[in-house]
C-alpha cells in the first residue's frame, strides 16, 4: 500500500470562520456595545447622587459634633445658643437644642467645610429647613435665598434642624433627579 504524499500548505474545507459569521459577530457586539455604553458614559447621575450623600454623612457628623460640643458649654437643652467651635471665644454656629439650627447663614453651613464655589444653599422663611445641592445643579454658586432653584433639581439635601428638647436633626438626600 503506498501513502499518500502529505499537502502541506492546504487549508481544509471547515476550518476558520466565513465572512458571514464575522460580519454577525461584528454586528452582535456593535449592537450590545450601543445598548450598554450609555450605561458607562453619562455617570454625572451616580457622581452627584455620591457627593449628595458624602455631604449628607458630612452634615450628620457635624451636628453630632456640635450637639457635643453644646452639652460640654451647657447650651444643649436652650431653645437657641451659640457655640463656640474654636475656644476663641466667639460664636461659630448658631444652634437650637444643641444640634445646628438650619439657618442659611448662621446654622449648619458654618459646620461644613465647603466652597461657596461648588454649592448653592438656601433656608425656608422660618429658617428650619436648609436646603443645598451642587452649584452646578442649582445653577448659582454661593448662599441663594430661593430654595426653588435647588428643589426643582430634585437632587439635594434637606437638612432639618431639632424643633424639641431631646430631638435630633433630620438629614435627607433627595435624588429622585440626579
Amino acid at each position: 500500500m503506498t501513502k499518500k504524499p502529505r499537502n502541506i500548505g492546504h487549508i481544509s474545507k471547515g476550518n476558520g470562520f466565513t465572512l458571514i459569521e464575522l460580519v454577525v459577530v461584528i454586528v452582535i457586539l456593535g449592537i450590545l456595545a450601543a445598548t450598554a455604553a450609555p450605561k458607562f458614559i453619562d455617570l454625572t447621575g451616580d457622581a452627584n447622587e455620591s457627593v449628595l450623600n458624602s455631604l449628607a454623612g458630612t452634615m450628620k457628623s457635624s451636628g453630632q459634633l456640635v450637639y457635643t460640643k453644646s452639652i460640654i458649654q451647657g447650651l444643649h437643652t436652650e431653645a437657641t445658643g451659640e457655640v463656640d467651635l474654636d475656644g476663641d471665644g466667639a460664636t461659630d454656629i448658631a444652634t437650637k437644642y444643641g444640634y445646628p439650627n438650619a439657618h442659611r447663614s448662621e446654622g449648619i453651613i458654618n459646620g461644613l467645610d465647603i466652597s461657596e464655589d461648588d454649592w448653592t444653599w438656601s433656608g425656608n422663611g422660618s429658617n428650619n429647613v436648609f436646603y443645598i445641592t451642587t452649584a452646578t445643579l442649582g445653577g448659582r454658586t454661593g448662599l441663594y435665598v430661593n430654595r426653588s432653584h435647588i428643589s426643582d433639581t430634585n437632587c439635594y439635601i434637606t437638612y432639618v434642624g431639632a424643633t424639641a428638647l431631646g430631638e435630633s436633626t433630620v438629614v435627607e438626600v433627595i435624588n429622585t433627579g440626579c
